[in-house]
């Protein structure tokens, strides 16, 4: 760092310095200046993005284009109201009908006999299956959790692409009844009932033409027997030589077959059957274990080790329920033995049924759902409509009610003209080509209120005659222009020239009559046809946004996906990279101007020494003639 100094020239350097260098910054306040209208800029396009996201996706795509937004039909239910509930579409037909429900649809469903209460969906299947996977070495939980636990669902096996099973102990109850629901191919519904502790796996397609296939392949560990009270656990077996006088460190030397490491720890046994907690050390003996087990009478279930299996049976067919590290305990006899699934112990499948429904005393064929459409009437049946003992049946008229769809065409002709109103300003706003961004020495001779006058005025017009607002205008204008005829014969039109394609209703009555007379004609117009969606007012609208978007995102970087203002910019945009640029030469800039400023004050240090120099000899030489 050069040192600073005001020597005996008497010159302020400092000041002088900053004189000669105020020019020299000049090319340096330009960069800054525009680096700073390319922020302004890329914020602007940011703001135009949120502005865009809302309509299309808010306004367009959430409100106006739902299917019931246009819809002037309206179902007026008497009777057995509580039975039937009935949603006319717009392509009603008017027609009036009496609706009686026998039977409600029913799914084919398997279930599971269940577990109780006090199991919730975060409960993991290592807890279901008795083993805390918390008190197993890193070996044995990896052994436990390459076992897995399989399930196929009406064919489809659920694998990875290795072969393993998708649910092992770690999978909670929760995460693997969103993995068999998100399993388009399985074609089944999962769901989990925390009051009962059942599965059920029910087909997505209901009636008697539904189907449910669930089962296990071949060897595998069961999933649905973790879902069913087990009644006894029977392992492998350590082998036909093994003797029950044995200890657990022989039996651990066999599994392993090596002795223990020289200086390992003496190893302990804990795990609980039903609640009740048992430990044991690698010196006792599977006499001893069976009997402690047997004699604690709270654990109700009678224990057995007979040619080396172990057999655990809960007393008069009662639930054999292991916990704690039970894994590795049953591990020294091979493992327990899959639970076999039967019809009996671990599901059931409960067929599914059509619905019996007749509708102005005819039979409807075939109903397998109870939700169904009749005449253009959404009809969802809620319950029997002769559970008295006597039919009481649903009476259903539609009328023409068009102040639902007057108020949605209202409501985005006001949305779509404040739309164009906001992008028209931009384009058209003034420039102001002698306000430029203040820099911060500027900023200090300044108030805070002209500070802020200022900055307006330097971002104003930062999008005047801008390319990406003029083609959506346009593209806008064209997707209204294209069906200005069908909107004038409805009653609507556009502003004159100098409203900038503003919609007008320029006749109310003659709008509602219309909605009435053809609710469907108006559908067609602003939603498009069911044949050809994409032919409607409000879907080309959105095709044009998205592609301005588009756009948007990649000239400033913005978020298309989101309307958020605080949303960070993607730096390989095009204005990402100018900005790169700017600040790069920037920095190369201010490195410049530091080495000149260092050598100006260089220079004027040696200017400062020279002349001290010659102060000095001067006083020596007037001192040696007596002339001091």
């Amino acid at each position: 760092m050069v040192t600073r100094i005001n020597g005996f020239s008497g010159m302020d350097i400092d000041s002088m310095v900053k004189s000669m260098m105020a020019t020299k910054r000049v090319p340096l306040d330009k960069l800054n200046q525009d680096k700073q209208i390319l922020q302004w800029t890329r914020e602007g396009y940011r703001e135009l993005n949120s502005v865009l996201y809302d309509f299309r996706t808010n306004k367009l795509n959430d409100k106006y284009k739902k299917s019931d937004s246009l819809n002037a039909n309206k179902a007026v239910t008497t009777g057995n109201t509580s039975a039937v509930k009935a949603e006319a579409t717009a392509t009603a037909t008017g027609v009036d009908m009496k609706v009686s429900v026998t039977k409600l649809a029913t799914k084919t469903t398997m279930q599971t006999p269940g577990l109780g209460q006090g199991i919730p969906s975060s409960t993991s299947l290592a807890q279901l299956d008795g083993v805390a996977l918390s008190e197993l070495t890193e070996e044995e939980e990896a052994a436990y959790l390459k076992k897995g636990f399989d399930i196929t669902i009406n064919g489809v096996s659920f694998k990875d692409s290795a072969g393993n099973s998708l649910f092992n102990g770690m999978t909670s109850i929760s995460s693997m009844i969103a993995t068999i629901n998100s399993n388009e191919k399985a074609n089944a519904v999962a769901s989990y009932d925390e009051i009962t502790g059942k599965l059920s796996i029910a087909s997505k397609v209901g009636g008697d033409t539904g189907k449910v296939e669930v089962a296990t392949p071949a060897g595998s560990n069961s999933l649905l027997a973790l879902f069913s009270k087990q009644t006894v656990v029977e392992t492998n077996g350590a082998g036909g030589t093994v003797s029950n006088t044995q200890t657990l460190a022989e039996l651990q030397k066999m599994l392993d077959g090596k002795d223990p490491e020289p200086g390992a720890p003496a190893k302990r046994y804990s795990f609980s059957i039903n609640g009740n907690n048992f430990s044991f050390d690698a010196s006792t003996s599977i006499d001893a274990v069976v009997s402690a087990i047997n004699s604690k009478t709270d654990a109700n279930v009678f224990a057995k080790v007979e040619g080396g299996k172990l057999t655990i049976t809960g007393n008069a067919g009662g639930e054999v329920k292991m916990g704690g590290a039970s894994y590795e305990f049953l591990n020294l006899f091979k493992g327990a033995i899959p639970f076999a699934e039967s019809a009996n112990a671990i599901k059931k499948v409960i067929d599914g049924a059509n619905a019996i429904v007749t509708i102005n005393d005819e039979p409807i064929q075939n109903v397998t759902s109870n939700v169904l459409t009749i005449n253009g009437v959404q009809l969802t049946l809620l319950d029997v409509t002769n559970s008295s003992g006597t039919d009481i049946p649903t009476n259903i008229k539609t009328q023409s009610d068009p102040d639902k769809a007057l108020e949605s065409i209202k409501g985005f002709i006001d949305d779509y003209n404040n739309l164009i109103k906001a992008l028209n300003s931009k384009v058209n706003e003034t420039k102001y080509r002698d306000f430029k961004p203040l820099s911060d020495d500027q900023k200090k001779e300044m108030k805070e209120g002209e500070i802020d006058s200022w900055t307006e005025k330097a971002k104003s017009g930062l999008f005047k005659n801008n390319d990406i607002i003029t083609s959506v205008l346009s593209k806008m204008r064209e997707a209204i222009t294209e069906k200005l005829g069908s909107l004038n014969a409805i009653g609507i039109t556009t502003g004159n020239y100098m409203e900038n394609g503003k919609l007008v209703i320029a006749d109310e009555a003659k709008l509602r009559n219309a909605i009435s007379a053809n609710p469907q004609l108006t559908i067609d117009l602003f939603q498009g046809p069911a044949n050809g969606s994409g032919s409607g007012i409000f879907n080309k609208l959105t095709n044009s946004i998205t592609g301005t978007l588009d756009m948007i995102s990649a000239r400033a970087g913005t978020n298309k996906f989101s309307m958020d203002l605080t949303s960070t910019f993607k730096e390989e945009s095009v204005i990402g990279k100018q900005i790169k640029g700017f600040n790069s030469r920037i920095l190369t800039m201010q490195r410049n101007l530091q080495m000149t400023e260092d050598r100006y004050y260089k220079q004027f240090s040696a200017m400062e020494s020279a002349m001290n120099k010659l102060q000095t000899q001067s006083s020596s030489l007037f001192s040696s003639l007596g002339l001091s």
